[in-house]
């Protein structure tokens, strides 16, 4: 008899595709993105990482907003998949998506992996979470406002 009542806390059919779909943008870009990082038109070179973090490289790095950018888009695309209760899950998501570009420049000539370059990486993924943050924030349906009780005169 009890197996008959519905259970309120099973998402319905459509909810539960939909939340496997939205994953799908996310790692789409990340696997793209990583992907063409390992791409090397000009060849390869030996296996190298600049692990550096004097206040030089550091200043060279922070400034790269194709690294800021990018990682923004990732983290929007991140924090979509993971619902904004989940922060810093698209955070962590979208820093691991900046170490993987840099793992793949380790061999490509005409590119350096450096340790400092996460610095944008994760920048720009925390500007990137705050603005999907905020857009799912404004999406977010608002309850209705209860009328006032009327006093009893």
């Amino acid at each position: 008899m009890l197996s008959t009542i519905p259970r309120a806390d099973l998402p319905a059919p459509w909810l539960r595709t939909w939340q496997s779909l939205r994953w799908w943008p996310f790692a789409l870009a990340a696997a793209i993105s990583i992907g063409l990082s390992f791409n090397a038109p000009l060849g390869r070179k030996p296996f190298q990482i600049e692990w550096e973090l004097s206040w030089a490289a550091i200043e060279f790095s922070v400034v790269k907003e194709p690294h800021i950018g990018a990682a923004a888009i990732v983290a929007l695309l991140a924090i979509f998949a993971t619902g904004r209760r989940r922060g810093w899950l698209a955070l962590a998501l979208a820093v691991l998506v900046g170490a993987g570009w840099e793992l793949g420049q380790t061999t490509v000539i005409g590119h350096t992996a450096r340790l400092t370059d996460l610095l944008p990486d994760t920048l720009g993924a925390a500007f990137g979470c705050a603005w999907g943050w905020a857009v799912l924030w404004l999406m977010e349906p608002r309850p209705e406002p209860q009328a006032a009780p009327e006093s009893g005169r």
